[in-house]
């Protein structure tokens, strides 16, 4: 056979193997429903209204939000594992474990009191995270 002929016969074949691969992976991808969106949106709005009395449970409940998308799209184990397996789906994953490892600070260490611009900072990388997973606010 030419060589030509064999080069074409395995680019159609790995061509159809990789549009399956995508067909099926994107299958098995979720999307956030309606409920889910609601529910994101009513729990970061009450973790709004309290981020300046308390800090601390503002950052804890964004993390506890972001946790709770990562296992509506079908992540699975804890949060730095779904971050791992979810990371192509960040515009910026960086900002996001800095996000999630700030969280693990204030809720390992004794911390009383945090910077507002701090905290803003990472609130605003939780934010950016769940939209990148689909939520609107």
């Amino acid at each position: 056979m030419n060589i030509y002929v064999v080069f074409i016969l395995g680019f159609i074949f790995l061509t159809f193997f990789l549009a399956v691969y995508v067909f099926v992976k994107s299958s098995f991808s979720r999307k956030l429903t309606n409920a889910d969106l609601a529910y994101i949106k009513a729990h970061w709005e009450d973790l709004i209204s309290i981020v300046d009395e308390n800090p601390i449970k503002a950052v804890l409940d964004a993390d506890k939000i972001l946790d709770y998308a990562l296992t509506r799209h079908g992540f699975e184990g804890s949060l730095g594992e779904k971050l791992k397996m979810a990371a192509p789906r960040f515009d910026d994953i960086n900002e996001v474990w800095r996000a999630h490892k700030f969280r693990n600070k204030i809720a390992h260490e004794l911390v009383e009191e945090l910077e507002e611009r701090e905290v803003k900072k990472v609130l605003k990388g939780f934010k950016n995270a769940l939209k990148d997973l689909g939520a609107k606010f």
